[in-house]
């Protein structure tokens, strides 16, 4: 769920704002909101903030206040973004962006999970506001926002804390529908009958009273309340034990997450657990069995994407979610609505580098080498698309052979006078030593950046100046000494006897992801759904997992080798 924060912006800024700012031959701010729009969000925001230094503390600045927290939040910068709308709220109490300022908040909030925070601002902006347009964006937020997160007893809660009728008589019917969504209908009635009491003019009288009857009627039909997981894994019929080895290291991580969620829980979720058998006709057995099923609300698997792509054409003509922790091959989207892909595809991997490179590290002249094999080309075709796109220039391009990789590649470190780094996608880790080494033979001392398969090469040591330039993307990086990380490992040993690695990490993040977009909605496969396509971000130890509009996660971690060890630069969010 996302406020609709640019509508209202560009309605309240643009027909007062805009035009101060006009009359005064200043374009900055226009340069500024549109290049937020084309989300180049780094260039926006030093525009934004030149506007707030450039003029004085007055009403002309303070939407470009506004603007820069939001900034900071499409680049997941979440401490700058809530900084940034606190003293908003502090120093111009009195503004005409203060509703603006609030739904910001509340969508900081959301993204940090504090959910009654979130829809105390949203309530704020309720019992405060004078504008008909901020109030409506807040009921409705609200509303959403109470049906997916809260609780009953939350609602009760914020009801005893808040004098005003507006927000009282709100939060009398959105605790009804929190109670009918969970079958609870004569708590419901009861509620209802609290509301139509106490405030008889409330503008929810009219839709209390039709949801009494639709309730009295029977018109509302309780639902089971049975909800279950259907997770599809290759548990046998792989001829290599290593990839069977990790598919059910996948399946204790998923396995641990719910038993994780269900303790202490009446509304438990359940896990079948289905062997795909790295068979065709077992998919499609398993899909005639589970289709049909309303307590199965979606799938977690296969995990290799050459199931996964008979999974989704059999599940095609179906209205379950599919979701698949390590599959990454590109287009697989493309073959079913349903499916949405945990682990970055080779566009997203491509797409990251180069929007790091561009904008974190702020370099616009980039070389390119690349193997001739495997997908080294297309995440070389990829980066080249997306550096080019953002304003970059790739001053030379260089491809190999890795079977010929030994005779040398031929680099004249004088095309490369104007460079600022190297792009380097393995096609196999094995490169990695001889062309570090060549590189140092052909007095090349740039930057380097690659693929994953440099996470798993060796020869860094041979080449310490070179190698301590390196930086890549890979989908996992487990920090160790987190925290949070040690008492999950620690309590995962334990359970299961098996160690935590990044197979293990796949299956659980993705589960918890799940659990976390199954907390509190209706559980019906659409809503399911519309959640996962809401934007939500859920953390994860491996990775964080947020999905865009191709429904492919957008998160990567950037990655650095710093003398002898692996260091984590950022979970970086890739934008369009």
């Amino acid at each position: 769920m996302k406020f609709n924060l640019k509508l209202l912006l560009f309605i309240v800024v643009f027909s007062s704002f805009f035009i101060s700012f006009s009359q005064n031959n200043n374009t900055d701010f226009e340069k500024a909101v549109k290049l937020y729009e084309e989300k180049k969000y780094y260039q926006a925001l030093n525009l934004f903030q030149s506007v707030i230094k450039k003029y004085p503390e007055n009403s002309r600045t303070t939407a470009a206040i506004i603007f820069k927290g939001k900034t900071f939040l499409a680049l997941n910068k979440i401490n700058d973004a809530k900084t940034t709308a606190v003293d908003f709220l502090n120093k111009y109490p009195s503004s005409s962006y203060i509703e603006e300022a609030r739904l910001l908040l509340a969508e900081i909030y959301l993204n940090e999970k504090d959910y009654l925070k979130s829809i105390n601002q949203l309530l704020s902006i309720i019992q405060d506001s004078d504008s008909l347009i901020y109030k409506s964006e807040a009921l409705s937020s609200a509303g959403d926002l109470a049906l997916q997160y809260l609780t009953a007893a939350d609602l009760k809660s914020l009801y005893n804390s808040y004098k005003n009728k507006d927000v009282k008589s709100f939060l009398l019917f959105l605790t009804a529908k929190v109670q009918i969504v969970k079958n609870q209908f004569q708590d419901a009635l009861v509620t209802l009958n609290e509301l139509i009491k106490l405030y008889p003019g409330s503008k929810f009288i009219n839709e209390a009273e039709l949801l009494k009857t639709q309730i009295s009627q029977g018109e509302i039909i309780s639902e089971s309340n049975e909800t279950n997981i259907c997770v599809m894994l290759p548990l046998s019929g792989l001829n290599s034990s290593e990839a069977l080895t990790a598919s059910k290291e996948i399946l204790e991580g998923i396995k641990f997450a719910l038993d994780e969620f269900n303790k202490g829980r009446e509304d438990k979720i359940g896990l079948i657990i289905k062997d795909t058998e790295n068979d065709r006709d077992k998919i499609i057995s398993i899909k005639n069995e589970i289709v049909s099923d309303p307590s199965v609300k979606m799938v977690i698997g296969p995990v290799f994407s050459s199931e996964v792509e008979v999974a989704l054409e059999e599940f095609k003509a179906t209205d379950i979610s599919i979701i698949s922790p390590t599959a990454t091959d590109n287009d697989l989207t493309l073959m079913n609505e349903n499916f949405f892909q945990a682990n970055p595809n080779f566009v997203i991997r491509a797409k990251a580098m180069a929007q790091h490179i561009f904008y974190v590290e702020n370099k616009r002249s980039m070389a390119v080498l690349n193997s001739i094999d495997g997908y080294s080309p297309l995440l070389a075709a990829e980066f080249v698309k997306e550096f080019e796109r953002l304003g970059g220039k790739i001053v030379k391009k260089y491809t190999y052979k890795s079977e010929n990789l030994s005779s040398g590649i031929r680099i004249d470190s004088t095309e490369l006078i104007h460079a600022e780094g190297i792009y380097i996608p393995l096609s196999d880790k094995i490169d990695a030593p001889l062309i570090l080494s060549q590189l140092v033979q052909n007095n090349i001392n740039l930057s380097l950046y690659g693929n994953q398969d440099w996470f798993l090469a060796k020869g860094f040591e041979t080449s310490p100046e070179l190698s301590n330039k390196m930086i890549f993307e890979s989908d996992y990086f487990i920090e160790y000494n987190n925290s949070d990380y040690q008492n999950f490992s620690k309590n995962f040993l334990a359970r299961t006897r098996v160690d935590a690695n990044r197979n293990v990490l796949y299956g659980y993040d993705t589960a918890k992801y799940i659990l976390t977009i199954l907390r509190n909605i209706s559980r019906d496969r659409k809503n399911i759904k519309t959640k996962m396509e809401s934007g939500i971000t859920v953390k994860g130890f491996h990775n964080n997992i947020s999905f865009n509009d191709d429904h492919v996660n957008i998160y990567i971690n950037i990655v650095r080798y710093n003398e002898g060890y692996f260091e984590l630069v950022d979970k970086f969010k890739v934008t369009k």
